[in-house]
């Protein structure tokens, strides 16, 4: 399957799971497109906005950093992730990403169901 950007969905989310600040979701397939992912969405963060801990349990998601510095928050401990690396949460644990640089963050999120 091929999709163009100007076919993808642009969501604009404010505090989501009680993160802080605005932030742009490019849906790059919805879940109706693909089997077994719930969201396939590249998300730009500016400066200090964040998605909040949040849970996963019957589902995993993973961030996969593409612009920028992330500090992510895997449960309860923060790392420091830039361009390349990544993060898997799943099986009842926690985690949350929070842009807290100057420069904008750009990172791949998968839900996998």
């Amino acid at each position: 399957m091929i999709k163009r950007r100007q076919e993808m969905t642009v969501e604009p989310r404010f505090e989501v799971k009680g993160g802080k600040g605005p932030y742009d979701s490019t849906h790059v397939f919805t879940a109706a497109e693909l089997d077994k992912i719930n969201l396939f969405a590249v998300n730009t963060l500016p400066p200090g906005s964040s998605i909040g801990v949040h849970q996963h349990n019957s589902e995993g998601e993973a961030y996969v950093i593409l612009q920028g510095q992330a500090t992510v928050t895997e449960d309860g401990q923060d790392f420091l992730l830039g361009p390349g690396d990544a993060e898997y949460c799943t099986g009842g644990h926690t985690h949350g990403i929070a842009n807290d640089s100057d420069g904008t963050l750009v990172f791949l999120a998968i839900i996998i169901k």
